[in-house]
């Protein structure tokens, strides 16, 4: 009788102990999978980190699992205008996106204080870094969602994106 109940207790807890390994070794849900998260040149693994999970926190509030496979890319603010001016943006743009290759660039202004860039997107968006980073990221969404390039069309789909309603592409 002994003998049974050490068997059993041993099959108890190997049992347990493959459940817990299968659990940790299981992939992440696709809503995570599926977004990717980089950090440009010049970026500690630290700060990277940091900004990263402030970025997150706000995807968090949209439907990102219909976005498919995306990359996220934040760029020091630093090495911003070296970034845009090429690709005909003004200074006063603080995030854009690259279809071809699914990719949304952020500014690292929108995600931390840096001094000097903060108080100039300020001054030009008035709007404080928080509500500036929640304006980018839906207006990005606005064009990744419908495919479309009009900026005031992706004002509108980000509008209501902020307002938890199902964005449609349809233009008024």
């Amino acid at each position: 009788m002994k003998l049974k109940l050490n068997l059993f207790v041993a099959a108890q807890v190997l049992f347990a102990a493959f459940l817990s390994r299968t659990v940790m070794a299981a992939p992440p849900p696709p809503e995570t999978a599926r977004q990717h998260f980089v950090c440009n040149t010049g970026y500690t693994p630290e700060k990277c980190h940091a900004d990263v999970a402030v970025l997150r926190l706000t995807l968090a509030n949209y439907p990102m699992v219909e976005l498919g496979d995306w990359t996220w890319i934040l760029v020091r603010s630093e090495d911003w205008k070296a970034l845009i001016q090429p690709r005909g943006f003004t200074m006063a743009t603080p995030a854009f996106t690259y279809y071809a290759k699914r990719e949304t660039f952020i500014e690292e202004a929108l995600v931390t204080e840096v001094p000097a860039r903060s108080r100039e997107l300020l001054l030009k968006w008035n709007m404080s870094r928080r509500d500036l980073l929640e304006f980018a990221i839906t207006h990005e969404l606005g064009h990744v969602f419908c495919n479309d390039k009009d900026e005031s069309n992706a004002n509108r789909v980000g509008q209501l994106l902020k307002e938890g309603k199902t964005p449609s592409c349809r233009k008024p």
